[in-house]
């Protein structure tokens, strides 16, 4: 039977390494974009105290790239590939950096990893790719580079150290008994000394967890995925083109607290005039909308709902700005009483409820007493925004989760490679930057006006 035959391994020919790499491989869209970009600042980080010259940045960027957008995540197989893969090959001009070299880099330049994300984001604004018009801000849990057996509360250390008690006085009762109990009381000294040591460093750190492994970890609750010890990354994304306009990584579970604090910062680094923000009700605090206005931001912020029940809602109540009073539907008058916490002013009418004939329905207490948060006018200015665009904030969750989701599923990002907060911070930098250039080739392949062609960035 007849085969079709291959040519023969030992044909001499003259092969140029450009043509075998593809003219709309990915591997070319990052060779385009990394020399475009100023890398001057990760100079610094490149000593070589070896003596040998160390490798270009732009270089190992594209290492890095590269092995995102293909799966490819740990540093020898990095390497490795340098020395088998065509494409990359190509790409680092058949440099073969050791794996120690390439782990270093990641290391070592963190917060210039960061940077350099920023200012990628700084590059499409610039360009028009991103407009800062309409934002969406979210965020999501990964897993950190620590297991839950290494990460301690005040009650598993002193639930640890209450059966190094017990083990230490069974060991002492036995100890003419046998020879080995002296070695096994060294050893549960030894435990006992790390528990304690660990107790008073969050004492003195006033954290309720910590970790010795990543120090940055915590433990949280994943959506409908359990507790496990993670970070939480938010990200903003542009509504123009669905390009990632900012990130950060947290040490909180919660997001309650984090929407002045990251669009603050984004619509700086941005330059934007002003913008408006869509995010779900983890974020609405009153506060943060009183922060926000106040720089031109503008959330559109979920309220969340009052809990079921059978007692008179507040909305029920009618607020009199003027006289700054609530009037309850029995037509009393609830006077401010003082602040709450420093959030809440408390009003309330101890003597018109004594004989309300509403009162079961109200309260369970003596009285009926309503909390206002001090920012109240800022809240209502959101829940006003929400009504009037309820069609823009249904835009929300298709914005602002398709990267999260692309990371997890398509990228492969369970889990981070990384440990400390810094350091993961420069690994999410890295898969959105990656993100950002995969969707930006996808946008000019589906817009025919550009002709497939991807976009020529002017770095600012």
């Amino acid at each position: 039977m007849n085969y079709v035959k291959g040519n023969s391994r030992e044909q001499i020919k003259i092969l140029c390494i450009d043509e075998l790499v593809s003219r709309d491989s990915f591997a070319r869209i990052i060779d385009d974009f990394v020399d475009n970009m100023d890398t001057s600042y990760f100079e610094k980080s490149q000593l070589n105290h070896t003596g040998r010259p160390p490798y270009n940045p732009k270089d190992m960027l594209k290492l890095y790239i590269y092995g995102i957008e293909n799966g490819i995540s740990s540093s020898r197989k990095l390497e490795r590939e340098c020395s088998r893969n065509i494409e990359l090959m190509w790409l680092m001009n058949e440099l073969v950096p050791e794996n120690k070299t390439i782990s270093n880099f990641r290391k070592d330049n963190a917060e210039n990893l960061v940077r350099f994300f920023g200012e990628f984001c700084c590059v499409l604004k610039e360009n028009g790719y991103i407009d800062g018009k309409i934002m969406a801000l979210d965020g999501t849990k990964i897993r950190a580079n620590n297991s839950r057996k290494n990460n301690y509360t005040l009650k598993k250390i002193n639930l640890r150290l209450m059966e190094i008690e017990a083990k230490m006085t069974e060991y002492l009762s036995d100890l003419s008994l046998n020879d080995d109990i002296e070695e096994k009381i060294e050893s549960m000294n030894k435990k006992k000394e790390k528990y304690e040591a660990l107790k008073t460093e969050m004492e003195s750190k006033g954290v309720k967890e910590i970790s010795t492994t990543d120090k940055d970890a915590r433990l949280m609750k994943a959506n409908n995925q359990g507790t496990d010890v993670s970070y939480n990354v938010q990200s903003v994304v542009d509504s123009k083109y669905k390009l990632i306009a900012g990130m950060e990584v947290v040490c909180s579970a919660s997001d309650n607290g984090l929407l002045g604090r990251v669009m603050r910062r984004i619509k700086e680094e941005l330059g934007l005039e002003e913008t408006t923000v869509l995010a779900d009700t983890g974020y609405y605090k009153a506060k943060d909308f009183d922060v926000c206005e106040n720089r031109g931001i503008y959330p559109i912020v979920a309220k969340q709902k009052e809990r079921a029940g059978d007692l008179i809602k507040i909305d029920e109540f009618e607020y009199d700005a003027k006289e700054d009073v609530y009037i309850c539907p029995n037509n009393k008058k609830l006077t401010r009483k003082g602040i709450v916490s420093e959030y809440y002013y408390r009003y309330m009418n101890a003597s018109g409820c004594k004989k309300c004939p509403q009162k079961a329905k109200c309260t369970t207490g003596g009285w009926r007493e309503i909390k206002r948060n001090i920012w109240k006018e800022s809240a209502d200015r959101n829940d006003r925004r929400l009504s009037e665009n309820k069609g823009l904030y249904k835009q929300r969750q298709a914005l602002a989760e398709h990267p999260f989701g692309t990371m997890k599923r398509a990228m492969g990002v369970r889990q981070f490679l990384t440990r400390g907060k810094t350091n993961v911070a420069a690994e999410v930098a890295l898969i959105f930057l990656c993100y950002n250039l995969k969707r930006l080739r996808k946008i000019m392949t589906q817009n025919p006006i550009m002709n497939g062609a991807f976009p020529r960035l002017r770095a600012v």
